[in-house]
């Protein structure tokens, strides 16, 4: 192969030469930037959650602060409720009408 062969060569596979030579130039670039990227994308969404979407997300809950406390407040009050059935239903097992803890009980209550 001479030198008139190597530059027919070239000229016949121009197009395919750059576009394999721009393919690795990219990757390289991707493989040298791959964790500033990944950093730099992670920074870049964190602050617009911060900046962007919790002041959103804090007026709308300021804005339904009244449903969300009414809601805080008869879940609390249903708790409260299951917590005295269940201490009802747990002292009723324990306490039967022949058992000491019973009489002890009444007697204390009604003396």
């Amino acid at each position: 192969m001479n030198e008139e062969d190597i530059k027919q060569f070239l000229a016949d596979n121009k197009a395919d030469i750059q576009a394999k030579v721009r393919e690795r130039l990219i990757e390289g670039l991707l493989q040298d930037h791959k964790w500033t990227m990944r950093d730099q994308i992670g920074e870049t969404v964190a602050e617009f959650m911060k900046t962007e979407i919790m002041p959103e997300v804090k007026a709308y809950l300021v804005s339904e602060k009244s449903a969300i406390l009414e809601a805080a407040i008869a879940s609390t009050g249903q708790i409260g409720e299951m917590l005295t059935k269940a201490m009802v239903e747990r002292a009723a097992k324990n306490i039967s009408a022949e058992s000491y803890s019973f009489r002890e009980t009444l007697s204390a209550i009604f003396k």
